[in-house]
C-alpha cells in the first residue's frame, strides 16, 4: 500500500487514524517498514481525519463508509502539541460524543465487544506522554551520525533570524526542515520520504511502542 487510501472505503478491519498529510504518509511508510519484517501488519490501514478539530465530525461520518461494518478496531494518532492532557481530553471527548468506547489512557485498549479503540499521542507514543507532535519524534530520533552537531548549528542559525525578528509559527517544523535541507539524502523530500529513505530511526523506543499498541489492538 505504497499509494494513500481511500479514506471512503475501508478494505480492513483496523483503522488507524491519523492526524493531517503529514502523519497519514508517515504512518502508510511505517507499515511497509514493518510488514518487510514480520506478519500481522497486513490488516491495517492509515487514514487522515483532516486535523483536530475535525476528529469528532470524521468519527461520525466513517460509519457510513463502505466496509465500516468489517471494522474491528480503531487507533487515533494525534500530536499533543502543546499540553498533553488537553489533547487526551479532546480525543476522549470525540470518542464519547460518538458513542465509542473511552479508553482511559493513552495507549490504553476498550472495547464494547465489537470494536476496540485505542489512542496514542505524538511524540512519546507511551501513556506517559508529553508536549509536542510528531516532528519533534523525528528530530530525537534521526540515524546521522553526527546529528547533533548539525541540530546545534540549526539551533543557531534560527536562532540569529528570531533576533532579526524572523517569526516561526512551527519552529519545530522549521528546525526539521532546515536539517534536511542541508542533507543531501533528503532535501529535496517530504517527511514520509525523508523517514523512508533512512533518515528516522523507525527501531527506536517510541516506535517499539506503537508497534506493541498495533499488535495488541489487531488481537483485542
Amino acid at each position: 500500500m505504497s499509494k494513500r487510501e481511500n479514506r471512503n472505503e475501508f478494505k480492513v478491519p483496523n483503522i488507524i487514524l491519523c492526524e493531517g498529510a503529514d502523519a497519514t504518509y508517515f504512518m502508510i511508510k511505517y507499515l511497509e517498514y514493518l510488514r518487510k519484517r514480520e506478519n500481522g501488519f497486513e490488516p491495517f490501514m492509515a487514514v487522515d481525519f483532516h486535523g483536530n478539530d475535525n476528529l469528532k465530525n470524521f468519527l461520525a461520518d466513517i460509519k457510513l463508509y463502505t466496509g465500516y461494518e468489517q471494522v474491528t478496531s480503531i487507533l487515533i494518532l494525534r500530536d499533543a502539541e502543546l499540553c498533553f492532557d488537553s489533547a487526551v481530553q479532546a480525543v476522549k471527548s470525540a470518542l464519547s460524543n460518538n458513542d465509542y468506547p473511552v479508553p482511559v489512557s493513552p495507549n490504553d485498549i476498550i472495547s464494547n465487544g465489537a470494536i476496540s479503540v485505542a489512542f496514542s499521542l505524538f511524540p512519546k507514543l507511551c501513556k506517559e506522554g508529553s508536549s509536542g507532535t510528531l516532528e519533534n519524534l523525528i528530530i530525537d530520533n534521526l540515524n546521522e551520525a553526527d546529528v547533533d552537531k548539525i541540530l546545534d548549528d540549526v539551533d543557531a542559525f534560527l536562532a540569529s533570524l528570531q533576533a532579526k525578528d524572523r517569526h516561526f509559527t512551527w519552529l519545530h517544523k522549521s528546525k526539521l526542515y532546515t536539517y534536511f535541507s542541508v542533507t543531501d539524502d533528503y532535501v529535496t523530500k517530504k517527511l514520509s520520504e525523508a523517514a523512508e529513505a533512512g533518515a528516522f530511526n523507525f527501531e527506536c523506543e517510541e516506535m517499539n511502542s506503537l508497534k506493541s499498541l498495533l499488535l495488541n489492538i489487531a488481537r483485542s
